[in-house]
């Protein structure tokens, strides 16, 4: 399944905007020439979306974050299953 969600600044203001529950997200920057389009630069999975934002926002795994996105899953093996899926994509 693509990615078609929400995209939020990735500064403490949008971590702030997420639900300590478990998930997969993804921290990207825009993508050049594509208006609303954003390139993927890391993908993870945790079981507290904020509480590892914070941790990426305080230091963040690559250079040129700019926004991310979070889906919520709360089981472990689908999390799983949805990371290793956009990872692959």
């Amino acid at each position: 399944m693509p990615i078609q969600t929400t995209f939020y600044n990735f500064n403490q203001s949008g971590v702030d905007l997420v639900y300590e529950v478990g998930g997969i997200y993804g921290l990207a920057r825009p993508t050049q020439y594509w208006a609303n389009q954003y390139t993927i630069l890391y993908v993870g999975q945790s079981g507290n979306l904020r509480e590892r934002l914070q941790s990426h926002l305080n230091d963040p795994p690559t250079a040129g974050i700019t926004h991310f996105f979070v889906e919520r899953i709360d089981n472990l093996a689908a999390r799983s299953q949805r990371e290793k899926q956009l990872i692959a994509e």
